[in-house]
C-alpha cells in the first residue's frame, strides 16, 4: 500500500513551502506597519541636547542675537544670522557657536569654530528646518562659560522629512 502525497503538501528539502513563505511575508508587513515608539519618548528634548553640547554646564541666557524668521514658508531654506556680543580679543573671545533644532532628524545642525582673529563673532547660514520647533544657539566663550538663546519658528512646508 503506497500512500499518495499531494503536490501541494510537498516541501523542498530544507526549504519553505509556499504557504509558510506567504504567511511569513504577511507577518513581516504587519510588523513593519506597526507604529514604533513615539518620537517624544526616544528623542532628547532641547535641554538634554544643550547639556550634551555644553558637557553639562548650564549656559547663561543673553549676549547672542539670533535673527531667524518667526514664520518660514519653506523649511528647505531658512536664512539665519547669529551674532555674539564679544570683544574677540585673545583674552575674551568666542570659541564656537553651535546651532540646535530639537525636532530635526539630526538636531545638531552646525558648529562654527571661531577665534580672536575672526574679528567679529558673527555667522550667517541657510538652514533646513524639519517642522515648527524651537531653534537654539549655544556659544562657548574662551573663559569656559557658555551663553545661549533660542527662538520659535513656524514652518508651513516642512523639510528634512523622509518621503518613505
Amino acid at each position: 500500500m503506497s500512500s499518495a502525497i499531494s503536490p501541494r503538501s510537498r516541501r523542498p528539502e530544507g526549504g519553505l513551502d509556499r504557504r509558510s513563505l506567504v504567511a511569513g511575508a504577511a507577518v513581516g508587513l504587519v510588523v513593519a506597519g506597526l507604529p514604533g515608539r513615539a518620537a517624544s519618548e526616544t528623542a532628547p528634548d532641547l535641554a538634554q541636547l544643550i547639556a550634551r553640547v555644553t558637557e553639562g554646564v548650564a549656559p547663561e541666557r543673553g549676549r547672542i542675537t539670533l535673527s531667524i524668521p518667526a514664520l518660514a514658508e519653506n523649511g528647505n531654506s531658512v536664512d539665519t544670522k547669529i551674532a555674539v556680543d564679544s570683544p574677540m580679543t585673545e583674552a575674551d573671545h568666542v570659541r564656537w557657536i553651535h546651532l540646535i533644532a530639537e525636532k530635526n532628524p539630526f538636531p545638531d545642525m552646525a558648529r562654527f569654530h571661531l577665534g580672536p582673529r575672526a574679528g567679529r563673532a558673527e555667522v550667517a547660514t541657510t538652514l533646513r528646518i524639519a517642522q515648527s520647533q524651537k531653534v537654539a544657539v549655544v556659544a562657548a566663550l574662551s573663559d569656559g562659560r557658555f551663553v545661549m538663546t533660542d527662538a520659535d519658528i513656524v514652518v508651513t512646508l516642512s523639510a528634512c522629512i523622509d518621503g518613505g
